[in-house]
C-alpha cells in the first residue's frame, strides 16, 4: 500500500540498538478512531545468541518529555542468523501534538542489525 511522504515517522534507517525517532508534529493528535504506524522492516539479523526488537510509539505535548503510548500488537521480532523481512502494525490514539517512533533492541546476542521505516496510516493491517 503506499504511503503519504508527509506522514514518515522514521525515513529508512539501520539500527544495532534502541533507537528514539525525531517527532511529527500531528497538530490537534490523532482521530478519534486512532491511527497505525506501519514500520516495514528488512535485513533484521544478529550474529548469534538471542536478540529481540520491539516497535513503539511514543508521544509528548512540548516535543521534549515523551511518554509510552503504544506498542506493537505482534509478537517480539526475534532475531537469528537469517535475515527477516516484513510489516509490523502499532495502532494507536493520543490528544498530544507530537509522536515519534521508538525501537528497541533487546537480549544477549551479538551484533543485532535491522533496517526499517515508518509510516502513519489510518487503515487496519
Amino acid at each position: 500500500m503506499a504511503n503519504d511522504a508527509l506522514l514518515t515517522l522514521q525515513a529508512s534507517t539501520t539500527k544495532t540498538a534502541t533507537f528514539n525517532g525525531a517527532a511529527l508534529d500531528l497538530k490537534t493528535g490523532t482521530p478519534r478512531r486512532g491511527m497505525k504506524a506501519k514500520v516495514y522492516y528488512s535485513a533484521a539479523t544478529n550474529a548469534s545468541g538471542s536478540n529481540t526488537v520491539t516497535f513503539s510509539v511514543d508521544h509528548s505535548d512540548d516535543n521534549s518529555t515523551f511518554y509510552s503510548c503504544a506498542s506493537q500488537t505482534e509478537t517480539p521480532l526475534a532475531l537469528s542468523t537469517t535475515a527477516q523481512q516484513g510489516e509490523i502494525h502499532v495502532p494507536f490514539e493520543t490528544s498530544k501534538r507530537y509522536v515519534r517512533l521508538t525501537v528497541t533492541v533487546s537480549g544477549a546476542g551479538s551484533t543485532p542489525t535491522i533496517t526499517y521505516a515508518g509510516y502513519l496510516s489510518l487503515s487496519r493491517p
